[in-house]
């Protein structure tokens, strides 16, 4: 009998000690581990700490970037002092001459390996020789490929193969609210800066697709480079907007890289910019009361405007005010106060938007063109003519 309650004793302390060791190899497995010391690093339960790159800014990024951008001075002709051109805009006396010369400052960028640069077309307003400055001080002289005064764009090649290039984007992918930096020459004494911002709003304005960032930009920033902040191109810095004063900069504006792009390849290929032309005139609106005003139209003619635009999607169309005789959109046989609402399947809500869609595309190229005329949907092809 003693002997049955001292296996008793036995097994209960054994058991006891059996759930301890439990416990411990469920809190603390680490310690219990079966596993040599060298597996035991290679466990997937062990947690190695991962080192945390501090963020280090974009300078990376802009060593990069920067010396694809040059600055750029062109100087025109002389002119003899008692030349109006002279008493205009008087800009530079050189020493011992009885002339004057106009000396324009600017910025370019690099968009192949072959030398060719984009800049904006006034800053070689009447230029007749053309340097540009790289990063590191060297100086070329330039040529001129072409000019399309209507975007402002023109482009130049010199004598020599960059190591960094900017390449211009076939489509616009940036967005509002995106980091931009812009990297020109300022008409300050400066040989170049980079200034920061975002990109503040996008549009299309008579001839391009335009980026509006609040990176500073000043005289000379004209033709520079509008980076992302992986330092792709996405626009050329082109225009600002100032207080009369002159001493504010309120609102910044870049060409987009896939518009200066079409420019470029027409440039290359035909030497001028070659656009398509519609036919229409007047001031296109959906306006009701501008149409009438504009057009003197009769009651009964403003009865059936009024249920016309009331049957089209809020916003969308345009009231075509004008025809011009014998052009692309008469032969197709468009009217006066027939209502635009699609060109190409895109819909159209404004004249900028009719613009946009047919602003970069060939002469002589058929466009689809669907349109509202006494409450009836139509469709006309129309093939576009030669923009003067």
């Amino acid at each position: 009998m003693q002997f049955l309650t001292y296996i008793g004793y036995i097994i209960k302390y054994l058991l006891v000690g059996l759930g301890i060791a439990a416990l411990f190899i469920v809190f603390m497995p680490g310690r219990f581990s079966i596993n040599s010391p060298s597996e035991q690093t290679t466990d997937s339960t062990v947690q190695v700490p991962q080192q945390v790159v501090p963020f280090s800014g974009y300078a990376d990024m802009l060593d990069k970037a920067r010396p694809a951008v040059v600055s750029i001075q062109a100087r025109s002709k002389l002119y003899p002092l008692n030349d109006p051109e002279c008493q205009n805009s008087l800009r530079a006396i050189p020493s011992g001459t009885n002339a004057c010369a106009f000396l324009n400052n600017g910025s370019g960028v690099f968009i192949d390996e072959q030398g060719h640069i984009v800049t904006n077309a006034h800053v070689l307003d009447k230029a007749e020789s053309i340097i540009v400055e790289l990063l590191n001080g060297q100086k070329l002289a330039a040529t001129v490929i072409g000019l399309d005064k209507d975007s402002d764009l023109a482009l130049l090649k010199v004598d020599y193969q960059p190591q960094h290039i900017l390449s211009l984007g076939q489509e616009d992918k940036s967005r509002v609210g995106d980091i931009v930096f812009a990297i020109g020459t300022p008409y300050m004494a400066f040989e170049q800066t980079v200034t920061q911002g975002i990109i503040s709003a996008k549009f299309f304005s008579r001839v391009s697709h335009y980026i509006q960032t609040d990176a500073a930009l000043r005289s000379g920033n004209s033709g520079g480079a509008l980076v992302n902040s992986q330092g792709e191109l996405v626009g050329i810095t082109a225009l600002s907007s100032r207080d009369e004063s002159g001493e504010k900069t309120y609102q910044n504006f870049a060409i987009a890289a896939a518009d200066v792009q079409h420019v470029v390849n027409e440039l290359l290929e035909n030497g001028v910019v070659q656009r398509g032309w519609l036919g229409l005139n007047g001031d296109m609106t959906i306006n009701f009361r501008s149409i009438v005003q504009e057009m003197n139209l009769p009651l009964p003619q403003q009865q059936l405007l009024a249920s016309q635009i009331e049957q089209l999607p809020f916003g969308q169309g345009i009231v075509i005010t004008a025809v011009n005789g014998n052009g692309p959109a008469d032969k197709a046989g468009l009217q006066a106060l027939d209502i635009i609402t699609e060109v190409n399947g895109k819909p159209i809500n404004s004249t900028a938007d009719l613009m946009a869609a047919i602003w970069n595309v060939a002469p002589e190229t058929e466009i689809q063109l669907e349109y509202y005329r006494d409450g009836q949907k139509n469709q006309a092809e129309v093939i576009l003519g030669y923009r003067d």
